[in-house]
């Protein structure tokens, strides 16, 4: 009888198979019309552009079905945590990266612990100190306070941070900063129709009555019910003890671009679930900007050890750090891009008549995106998936292909492509058009490995 033969399943064909597989049976899976809803730990707080939970959660089920053995998971631009909060789903230990304080106080209290009880009771504590708390004394340093926050609107601020400095344990401080920024965040004069920071019209301030200390206590109650919604998850999974998630989760506040001095491959990440930003903040999303009023309202002790106040020095600074945020540095680099990425040459000879900012803006976001990979790929194992989600702007009329420029620079690097997918946007709350460039409504999931 002759010896049988075992094939070996190769996890790149199972990947790609099963990701062009949900495609092919429905061309407008990935976009998750009506199927994009935020709950339990995902619907703590409004961040702008957050990727749709379920999509992440299909990924991640993909590259399971691949590869069993994944039990790590990282993202170095985490933002509000959507791909931390289902890698906690799926059992994963995680590490997180963000240059904005703000997403590394929601990741930080997205990962736990899970007091439900105790975080009501602390609640009616720190509502009891706000109602007996009758000083006008304004607890924040921000510059130009009066154009921001309504003078009755700050002492409101004020009475909660108080309060809010009075609780004792840091997990359940950051707890109530979520909802602190929440209520500055709506309770400022400040449009909420954009995520810059933008006055409203004067006939709209006058009618603009917020009330900080009712949307404080509505986001706390709502977040404590999210919060009971995920221990109810974790539990079920075994993945918490006496409130605590069961795996490591590690989340920095951290430029990208620096490396660091001794990177261990051996001990990294299994996979990488990710998406970067689509351009410089100032033409896309300015998410300093937005998180730079409800910072200005929290104790940045609470967010990282040796908080240095330099973060909130402008409404800029944050994007400045960001991704191409600082246009004052050399450009000589971009002739490196243009070695590495034939699609970004084709960017360079697009632009080539249209006015310097435009190629230098975009040069100089695609150079530090570039520089990120090396410290990124630092992070992962070897044959370590990576899933990013990216979208093309345009700038001037012209598309920039990031899809491909992402592409060249990973395969410069020895990466190899398992699969593209095609999603729109139906969902993710992002502006449409700015006084810089179109955004995109269309995004691009590439799938490598290392």
């Amino acid at each position: 009888m002759p010896a049988l033969t075992q094939t070996r399943v190769n996890p790149d064909q199972v990947l790609r198979s099963r990701l062009e597989g949900l495609s092919a049976s429905d061309r407008e899976y990935w976009a998750f019309r009506g199927n994009s809803r935020r709950g339990h730990a995902h619907a703590l707080f409004q961040y702008p552009a957050m990727m749709v939970p379920q999509m992440q959660g299909e990924l991640i089920r993909a590259v399971i079905a691949a590869r069993p053995g994944v039990t790590s998971a990282f993202d170095p631009f985490v933002g509000s945590g959507t791909t931390l909060t289902e890698s906690m789903i799926h059992g994963f230990r995680f590490t997180g990266w963000d240059i904005n304080p703000l997403a590394i106080l929601l990741c930080l209290t997205k990962a736990g612990p899970f007091y439900p009880a105790a975080l009501a009771k602390k609640f009616r504590e720190i509502m009891r100190q706000v109602d007996a708390d009758r000083s006008t004394e304004l607890e924040t340093e921000l510059p130009r306070l009066e154009k921001w926050f309504r003078r009755d609107v700050a002492v409101d601020l004020s009475r909660i941070r108080r309060a809010v400095r009075s609780e004792g344990a840091i997990w359940a401080r950051r707890f109530f900063w979520v909802a602190l920024a929440e209520a500055a965040r709506l309770s400022c004069n400040s449009r909420t129709s954009t995520f810059k920071l933008h006055l409203r019209s004067k006939q709209d301030l006058l009618s603009h009555r917020p009330s900080p200390l009712q949307i404080f206590e509505e986001a706390v109650e709502r977040n404590i019910r999210h919060f009971e919604t995920q221990c109810s998850l974790l539990k079920e999974s075994t993945l918490i003890t006496r409130g605590r998630y069961i795996h490591p989760i590690q989340i920095r506040l951290r430029d990208a671009t620096k490396q660091q001095h001794n990177p261990n491959p051996t001990s990294g990440h299994d996979l990488l679930i990710s998406s970067p930003p689509y351009g410089d903040n100032k033409s896309t999303v300015p998410y300093g900007q937005y998180s730079y009023l409800p910072l200005n309202w929290i104790d940045g002790e609470d967010i990282v050890e040796n908080w240095d106040s330099g973060w909130l020095k402008s409404t800029h600074e944050i994007d400045t750090r960001s991704l191409g945020g600082v246009l004052a540095r050399n450009v000589d680099p971009i002739g490196e891009l243009s070695a590495l990425s034939p699609a970004f040459r084709g960017v360079e000879s697009a632009l080539k008549t249209y006015p310097r900012d435009r190629i230098k803006r975009v040069g100089i976001f695609c150079r530090d995106l570039n520089r990120c990979l090396n410290p990124i790929l630092d992070e992962m194992r070897p044959g370590a998936y990576l899933v990013w989600t990216v979208g093309n702007r345009r700038v001037g009329g012209v598309s920039i292909p990031l899809d491909r420029i992402l592409t060249d620079l990973l395969t410069a690097r020895g990466c190899q492509q398992v699969a593209e997918l095609g999603r729109r946007i139906v969902s993710k709350r992002m502006a449409v058009k700015n006084s810089v460039t179109d955004t995109m409504r269309a995004e691009s999931v590439l799938v490598f490995r290392k």
